[in-house]
């Protein structure tokens, strides 16, 4: 696997990023192998025989693992009809086989351990250890279908057994690629990553900067120095009003305007005091007539309202008498 390269560096280096394209692409790997070595035919068969002798290896292992894990106990899947149990010689013969497959011996004990019967007899028992291989390998590859698929109904289960070692192949290569495309992602990731820390510092550089600004720089000073000037016109247009206003007060109240103005607030003072004693004159004349009094007022009150209408209904008819005698005197031609 190639190792990641932040997507900064080839951009800063576009030479250097051709050629990193160039090694991903035509000569590297992705496990980081070339695709141009001279001996590649040659390591190619290699490769090949290996995969062979490998396959072969595990099935060898395969057999032995399964000689070794089958149930000695019950007859084979296509046996069990017949109740009957593993003739002991068998029995005896795989446990042979299995001792000798996993402990390896020389060849003077391996006589010693299988007899010539035994040897003649191993021809004869081969259908019968190989049903319960193929018994065994079946109630494996059950479990593993039942692994991978594990959801199908289990009467199904033997049809995925023909896929198993292609459904496997398949899954393995889906792990490698996504496991290739997990590397890609991830460093896809730490080029962001790297990115929005870049982009966060030079956030946080920018706002300590403006706040240095707006606080202590520039900006701030003459905002402060315009502020400090608005108020020092301000307090002189206060004072330049407050003079003028003194000014205006002394050319319009002159010392003879003063003189007159006490003169005549005197004569008002004055005129409140007659009117006053006007006042306290009238009310004497109406106490006179029972007019505003408090005690024994209200009788003679009375009788001088009587009074006052009795004389205007007097009045009143002089007035109409006097009419009538204009009237009778025009009439008559006096």
């Amino acid at each position: 696997m190639l190792p990641p390269i932040e997507d900064s560096v080839l951009q800063s280096n576009p030479k250097f990023a051709s050629l990193h394209e160039i090694l991903k692409v035509s000569i590297l790997t992705p496990n980081g192998a070339t695709k141009l070595h001279p001996a590649k035919r040659e390591r190619d068969a290699v490769t090949e025989e290996l995969r062979s002798v490998r396959s072969r290896a595990a099935k060898r292992h395969i057999l032995k693992s399964a000689l070794a894990g089958v149930n000695l106990s019950t007859p084979p899947v296509s046996a069990k009809k017949t109740a009957s149990p593993l003739p002991a010689e068998l029995v005896e013969l795989i446990l042979l086989l299995i001792s000798t497959l996993f402990h390896p011996v020389s060849p003077i004990q391996h006589k010693l351990l299988f007899s010539t019967t035994q040897f003649q007899t191993i021809s004869q028992h081969l259908p019968a250890i190989s049903a319960l291989l193929s018994s065994h390998l079946h109630a494996q590859a059950l479990a593993l279908v039942r692994i991978q698929t594990p959801t199908i109904n289990p009467s199904f289960l033997h049809r995925g057994i023909p896929k198993l070692c292609q459904n496997v192949s398949a899954i393995k290569k889906e792990v490698v690629e996504r496991k290739a495309e997990l590397e890609k992602r991830r460093g896809v990731l730490v080029t962001n990553t790297t990115t929005l820390l870049s982009i966060y510092h030079l956030a946080s550089t920018l706002t300590i900067r403006l706040l240095e600004q707006t606080l202590h720089g520039s900006v701030a000073r003459h905002t402060r120095s315009h502020a400090e000037l608005l108020l020092l016109t301000a307090k002189s247009t206060v004072l330049a009003v407050k003079e003028k206003s003194v000014r205006a007060e002394k050319i319009i109240y002159t010392p003879e305007v003063v003189a007159a103005l006490r003169n005549y607030t005197e004569e008002l003072r004055d005129g409140e005091e007659r009117l006053r004693g006007r006042e306290r004159d009238a009310k004497r004349v109406l106490w006179g007539y029972g007019v505003g009094r408090e005690e024994g007022g209200e009788g003679k009150e009375k009788v001088m309202r009587e009074i006052a209408r009795v004389y205007g209904e007097l009045m009143r008819e002089v007035r109409e008498v006097a009419r009538d005698v204009e009237r009778l005197r025009g009439k008559l031609g006096v």
